[in-house]
């Protein structure tokens, strides 16, 4: 009589579970409509992801396209968009407003997609980001020896006075070397008033600058070092060798490519309600590990979280973002060639 009870109860409860809905933590949910997705954001209860020139916002309440827009053009509602181009689209959020980067064009939308205004700015070859009537723009700076890097450049409203902020070690213009694995940059690093770049390839350092540039503190870290696999540079040439818009130029690269013998310590960081989440290089299968850190680099915990295969050579950000303290990954599906959304709570 009591072993008949208790398989009753399990049965009931192995039922119970079977009619409730899934959470939304438990699986990974397919998103529809998306196949070459370039930029991934979670903002305001809504997912926005840009693919080539078009714009998708999805509820993240349920995981529906609300609306899709945006094509390539000159027109107020459209974006210079090209494939090949030396710096891609990028969308942010600013004063509740979705911005969309294009060349020598920022356009303004309201958060459910619907066009509000466009500026035109006098530099082609920078991501902008707007604050405190000044503008933060990465991309080409120059250097010394009339060598173009990769940089942070502080630019006034009129955009005609500008400052150089931060300029890296990777060259963007006929380069003399091509280092690898890259280090990439915090594709919105405003927050409130302050300027977040990762300033090192070699160590776990942030640094910290005011609005006119000049900086305030330093975070950094003692982490690990990972050491770059020894096959690191075949696949790098293979994935050349194989790339529509690099393998014209396989030799070029083959012939000035580096590989460092560590991987930066941070891949990529993000700063949401108050901490700053960092990517790093270290690994646990398919899942990269995530810190948690308050503003001053106090680490406040750890996590693992899937992403997409590594890629050689994009400046474009990862596709996660963090949200009310969730972190969500937009990962593609190559059994089912879908995309979905993976969810980790912190």
């Amino acid at each position: 009589m009591k072993k008949s009870l208790i398989l009753l109860v399990v049965s009931m409860l192995l039922m119970t579970n079977f009619l409730l809905p899934l959470d939304k933590n438990s699986l990974p949910v397919s998103l529809e409509d998306i196949s070459q997705p370039s930029m991934f954001l979670v903002n305001y209860d809504k997912i926005y992801i840009l693919e080539n020139a078009t714009i998708y916002i999805y509820s993240l309440k349920d995981f529906k396209l609300i609306k899709k827009f945006g094509k390539a053009g000159e027109g107020p509602r459209e974006f210079k968009y090209r494939k090949d181009a030396p710096m891609p689209m990028s969308i942010s959020f600013y004063k509740n407003r979705l911005l969309v980067n294009s060349p020598m064009k920022l356009t303004y939308f309201d958060l459910h997609g619907n066009y509000k205004r466009e500026l035109r700015a006098k530099t082609i070859d920078r991501i902008l980001f707007p604050f405190d009537n000044k503008y933060i723009g990465i991309g080409s700076t120059s250097g010394t020896d009339n060598r173009i890097f990769m940089g942070f450049t502080l630019f006034e409203n009129d955009f005609n006075t500008k400052k150089t902020v931060f300029l890296s070690d990777f060259e963007v213009n006929n380069p003399r070397k091509i280092t690898l694995p890259l280090t990439n940059f915090f594709y919105k690093p405003i927050y409130k008033g302050k300027i977040y770049i990762n300033t090192s390839s070699d160590e776990f350092m942030i640094n910290v600058y005011d609005k006119e540039g000049k900086q305030n503190y330093v975070i950094k870290k003692q982490y690990p070092k990972i050491a770059v696999h020894t096959n690191y540079k075949n696949e790098v040439l293979e994935f050349i060798s194989k790339s529509p818009k690099f393998k014209n130029g396989y030799e070029y690269f083959k012939k000035i490519l580096k590989i460092r013998k560590y991987f930066p310590p941070i891949r990529d960081l993000q700063i949401s309600d108050d901490f700053i989440y960092v990517i790093t290089f270290k690994r646990e299968g398919k899942l990269w590990e995530c810190i948690k850190m308050d503003m001053k680099g106090n680490e406040k915990g750890r996590t693992f979280v899937k992403l997409n295969s590594y890629k050689h050579l994009s400046f474009y950000p990862l596709l996660y973002a963090v949200y009310k303290e969730n972190v969500y990954s937009l990962v593609e599906d190559e059994e089912d060639e879908t995309w979905k959304i993976h969810i980790v709570k912190f």
